[in-house]
C-alpha cells in the first residue's frame, strides 16, 4: 500500500528538502554551463542575453519571463496556478546566487576542460530537475504553460513544448545569448536524461514509502517525450 505522505511530516519535509535541492542543483547546472562558451538551452539561454543587455540580473530576468508563461497559460486555461508562484522566485533567487558562486571559478583554456565543465553543468541541470519533478510539487510555468497550448489548440504535449522551444530559439538568436554546440545537445538529450533522473530519485531518494505522487512526475515526464500524452 503506498503510503500517504501528506499525512506523515517526516515524508513531508524530505520532499520539500529535495524539491529545493533539486531546483538549486539545475540553477548551479545553468551557471556552471554559462562559464563555458558551448551554448545553453533555449530559454536559460535567452535569461542570459537578456541580463547581459540590460541592468537586470540572469534570475531577475528568469522571473520576468517565467511569470510571463504562467500569465499566458492562466488565460488560456482562465485559471491561475497559483503555486507556480513559487519556483519562479526560488528560480531566480537560486539563479543569481548560483552564477555569484560560480563565477569565483577560472576555467582553463582548451577543449577539455570546457567539455568536461558542460558535461558536469548538464548533468547538474538533468539530475535536479529530475528530483524536483518527483517531489509532485508545483513545477516551472513553462510546463504549465505547454499543457495549456496543448488543451487550447488540441495539440499533443510533444507538439507544444516543441512550439514553446522554438520560440525560445527564435528568442535566443534575437537576443545574441549562449548558443553552441551545446544548446543542440541539450535540447534533443535532455528529456530523456530528466526521466531517467527522475526515475532514480524515485527509487532512491523516496525509498521508504513517500511515493504516493513521485511516480506521477515521472510518468509525466515520459509520456512528453514519447509524445504519447494527449490533453
Amino acid at each position: 500500500m503506498r503510503a500517504n505522505w501528506r499525512q506523515e511530516p517526516c515524508c513531508w519535509w524530505k520532499r520539500v528538502a529535495f524539491y529545493l535541492l533539486g531546483l538549486l542543483l539545475t540553477c548551479l547546472g545553468v551557471a556552471v554551463i554559462l562559464q563555458t562558451d558551448w551554448g545553453l538551452d533555449a530559454w536559460n539561454g535567452v535569461f542570459a542575453g537578456l541580463a547581459a543587455c540590460t541592468p537586470l540580473s540572469l534570475g531577475g530576468w528568469s522571473m520576468i519571463v517565467q511569470g510571463s508563461f504562467w500569465v499566458i497559460a492562466a488565460l488560456l486555461c482562465r485559471r491561475a496556478q497559483w503555486l507556480c508562484v513559487i519556483p519562479i522566485a526560488l528560480k531566480g533567487l537560486f539563479l543569481d546566487l548560483s552564477k555569484a558562486a560560480v563565477a569565483r571559478w577560472a576555467i582553463p583554456p582548451g577543449f577539455w576542460p570546457g567539455c568536461t565543465c558542460f558535461l558536469l553543468g548538464y548533468l547538474l541541470v538533468a539530475l535536479g530537475t529530475g528530483i524536483y519533478v518527483s517531489t509532485g510539487f508545483a513545477k516551472m510555468p513553462i510546463d504549465g504553460l505547454m499543457l495549456a497550448l496543448a488543451e487550447r489548440f488540441c495539440w499533443r504535449v510533444q507538439r507544444a513544448r516543441l512550439a514553446i522551444e522554438l520560440c525560445g530559439f527564435a528568442v535566443l538568436l534575437f537576443v545574441q545569448g549562449p548558443f553552441g554546440g551545446g544548446t543542440v545537445l541539450i535540447t534533443l538529450t535532455i528529456g530523456q536524461v530528466v526521466a531517467a533522473a527522475s526515475t532514480f530519485s524515485q527509487i532512491w531518494l523516496f525509498a521508504g514509502g513517500c511515493t504516493d505522487t513521485a511516480g506521477s512526475g515521472t510518468r509525466a515526464i515520459e509520456e512528453d517525450i514519447h509524445g504519447d500524452r494527449r490533453i
